[in-house]
């Protein structure tokens, strides 16, 4: 199968569902086995448990639906010595990290989790195999609800991006537009956060409710507030990363867009097995649950998680349940 089988992405993310597809066991293998642990979710949290863990001689399988929260992005940063790299490649070798230390890795859901008499996990695949494990690991992530402006989801994570740290750098010395209509203290935040780099920021309140002290404080780091509604992103023609933000008086082109989702962790599965929620959030310590042989890490209970954080928390959390384990013998 070649690049030309995955139309409208780059060669690199279609090496990596190639490599994914050759590396995925059929969901059959999984049935009627117990695990030392399963984790659900096999973004660069999950990846990095599930490696960490096989390496330490656990019985482990990684079920992954293959939709990290980056999988739209062409390159990720501050990781050292991986600066720029494509994510959605460097997931595929870790997948082939673990499958090559014993790991079983599978493609596809996990529909519920129940807690035995015996205190184990049941764990159920919409495929209907199901297993059990000791200890159960959910990394399934945050899904980044956009403001409703026709064009924002299309181009997500290639012109239009949210977080300055990882993609300010790249808008130094340029001219961003900041779409808002979605929470508006973390949309706000970032776009006085942006004029540390742009050379000039414009933010579109698109119907955000701002405090006076909130349009105070974008006065004064310097950024131009927009009060009208944004009726449509396009981009825009002559650059790959420029847009044009379009409103009732017409477009405006920006070199770089930024916007601000609402945060939803995907935490169904957590919810639903009884953990403890706070403020919107399941609550963990160091990656427990409230549930006994229940853990969570990565955006799933921590929204502001990147790739670096990501990969040591996963780290963290590996270690924790496997010396939890070996003090149950």
């Amino acid at each position: 199968m070649d690049e030309t089988s995955y139309p409208l992405i780059s060669p690199e993310k279609a090496r990596a569902l190639r490599e994914r597809q050759e590396l995925a066991s059929d969901t059959a293998s999984f049935a009627d086995q117990h695990f030392d642990v399963v984790i659900v979710g096999g973004g660069f949290a999950g990846t990095a448990a599930a490696v960490n863990l096989a390496r330490a001689n656990r019985k482990v399988c990684l079920v992954d639906a293959g939709a990290p929260r980056n999988r739209n992005s062409e390159h990720m940063h501050g990781v050292i010595g991986l600066d720029a790299a494509n994510p959605s490649a460097l997931l595929a070798r870790g997948h082939a990290e673990f499958v090559s230390y014993g790991g079983l890795l599978i493609d596809g859901r996990v529909e519920t989790l129940e807690q035995t008499p015996e205190g184990d996990w049941a764990v159920k695949l919409e495929s209907d195999d199901a297993s059990t494990a000791s200890q159960v690991l959910v990394a399934t992530g945050i899904t980044d609800v956009l403001p409703g402006v026709p064009g924002l989801e299309g181009m997500w994570g290639t012109r239009v991006f949210h977080c300055p740290y990882c993609h300010g750098y790249e808008a130094k010395g340029k001219n961003i537009g900041v779409v808002g209509g979605k929470n508006p203290g973390f949309t706000a935040r970032i776009a006085t956060l942006l004029t540390k780099w742009a050379d000039s920021v414009t933010l579109y309140s698109n119907g955000m409710d701002l405090s006076p002290e909130q349009r105070e404080r974008l006065q004064r780091c310097g950024v131009a507030l927009n009060d009208d509604d944004v009726v449509q992103v396009s981009p825009a023609n002559d650059d790959d990363h420029a847009v044009e933000i379009t409103t009732e008086t017409g477009p405006v082109r920006y070199d770089a867009c930024f916007t601000g989702p609402e945060f939803s962790p995907n935490d169904a599965l957590l919810r639903g097995a009884g953990c403890t929620v706070a403020n919107g959030w399941v609550q963990v310590e160091g990656g427990r649950t409230s549930e006994s042989g229940l853990w969570a890490v990565g955006n799933v209970v921590s929204s502001p998680d990147q790739v670096s954080q990501a990969l040591g928390s996963g780290a963290a959390v590996a270690i924790a349940i496997d010396q939890h384990l070996f003090d149950q013998i």
